[in-house]
């Protein structure tokens, strides 16, 4: 059933199961954090479509994560970041822009996906988040992982989140099944 709401153009896909930081400055974003955290409502987080013929009008893509925001932080005078969880996932049905500049979207949230165990073909990959997640400099986003690493779907998220690829091969890979994402990811570190 469709639901009514916030849309945030985002620069980067956010995948289920995945934390990100979003910096607000416009008073249209906050806005959206008042109304998202009054309501206990998502919002949901759409890339920019670069299938857009004419530069000026707003296109995104048509599947995004529903954000949840778990946390605030004031880093500075006039910025707060708030920290978001992915969750489901939603389809785009169609939007419209309020006075204020903020989208309102409507959206029907997509199943959720069967959880099964992770192929034995695919067990290297657990390595190699394990090893990425080691490095220096990845602390916060260690503490962040909520883990589940037999679940195809979560292990292919993570993965996908931290390889350097443009931003419609990340939306690729977020709207694939988990063992297809799988399967090209294993074929991306491969190069």
């Amino acid at each position: 059933m469709p639901v009514e709401l916030i849309l945030f153009p985002a620069n980067s896909v956010l995948y289920p199961g995945g934390a990100t930081t979003v910096q607000i400055i416009e008073p249209r974003d906050l806005s959206m954090v008042s109304d998202c955290t009054r309501n206990e409502k998502p919002f949901i987080a759409l890339s920019h479509s670069d299938n857009t013929k004419n530069k000026d009008s707003r296109s995104f893509n048509e599947i995004g994560t529903l954000a949840y925001i778990v946390d605030f932080n004031m880093p500075s005078a006039g910025v707060l970041e708030i920290i978001c969880r992915g969750r489901e996932m939603a389809r785009l049905i169609r939007y419209r822009a309020r006075p204020d500049g903020l989208i309102i979207a409507q959206v029907e949230p997509l199943p959720l996906l069967e959880i099964f165990r992770l192929p034995r073909k695919y067990e290297v990959l657990k390595d190699v988040l394990r090893s990425y997640i080691e490095r220096e400099g990845m602390g916060r986003y260690k503490e962040e992982l909520e883990e589940d690493w037999d679940n195809p779907d979560w292990l292919g998220c993570r993965l996908s989140e931290i390889l350097p690829i443009d931003r419609q091969q990340h939306y690729a890979l977020l709207i694939m099944k988990p063992l297809e994402r799988l399967f090209h990811i294993k074929k991306l570190l491969k190069k």
